[in-house]
């Protein structure tokens, strides 16, 4: 009797495996800038929200921050570019991550995600601010934009 016993269980084994549901990935274009006529800080790439039963959920950002273009008509002016991302789960901030740049173009390529794994990601905030590089000096941003997760 023991003999059929193990054709169960693995056949029952496999049947739980086969049951477990996909992992969930939708991939969506972000892009935001500081606002000003130059678009002198740029930021834009994807936004790929991963989420599962078993897989922490996380929304992973790549693509790029510029800051003063290599083809701006715009002269430089001594500032720079920071880009924040912030994660939501509803009016909740879950995780946030900021990068800066100045007179250059940096690769971006991070994840978002709750610390202690377990709050879903629905919408992200992308805004990018221009800074003075010295202590005096003013600074501004463009206009925040807001992403859903689809």
């Amino acid at each position: 009797m023991r003999l059929r016993t193990w054709p169960a269980v693995a056949a029952a084994a496999a049947a739980l495996l086969a049951a477990q549901p996909a992992v969930a990935q939708a991939m969506v274009k972000f892009y935001a800038d500081s606002g000003d006529s130059c678009r002198r800080g740029v930021t834009e790439g994807t936004l790929d929200w991963v989420e599962g039963p078993v897989i922490r959920p996380t929304v992973r950002v790549s693509g790029y921050l510029a800051d003063e273009g290599v083809n701006s008509p715009c002269a430089q002016d001594g500032m720079l570019s920071r880009a924040t991302f912030s994660a939501y789960n509803g009016t909740t901030l879950v995780d946030s991550e900021a990068y800066k740049a100045d007179d250059q173009r940096i690769v971006l390529s991070f994840a978002l995600s709750d610390p202690s794994g377990v709050t879903a990601i629905n919408r992200v905030v992308v805004q990018v601010c221009r800074f003075s590089v010295t202590p005096i000096g003013i600074s501004y941003c463009g206009r925040a934009a807001q992403y859903k997760a689809p």
